[in-house]
């Protein structure tokens, strides 16, 4: 009866702490998605209109890449 007992608080001991880290993991998660979206792209208007719709500007964005990449990807 004793093994059986100690079993039991063991499980409940692990489920716990499972239950601790994928609260922990969820609010991680949370606090970086809404990092993400606190930077809006803002667009500027060019005064042009391609089929009715105005085109506007996105800021310019930096792209880095190995050299061995990009030449693999020409072939």
């Amino acid at each position: 009866m004793q093994s059986s007992r100690i079993v039991r608080t063991l499980a409940a001991a692990a489920s716990i702490a499972v239950v601790a880290l994928v609260l922990m993991g969820a609010s991680w998660y949370e606090g970086n998605s809404r990092q993400a979206v606190a930077t809006p792209m803002v667009g500027v208007p060019t005064g042009e209109y391609v089929n009715g719709v105005e085109v506007q500007r996105l800021p310019s964005i930096t792209v880095t890449a190995r050299r061995s990449d990009v030449e693999a990807g020409a072939r």
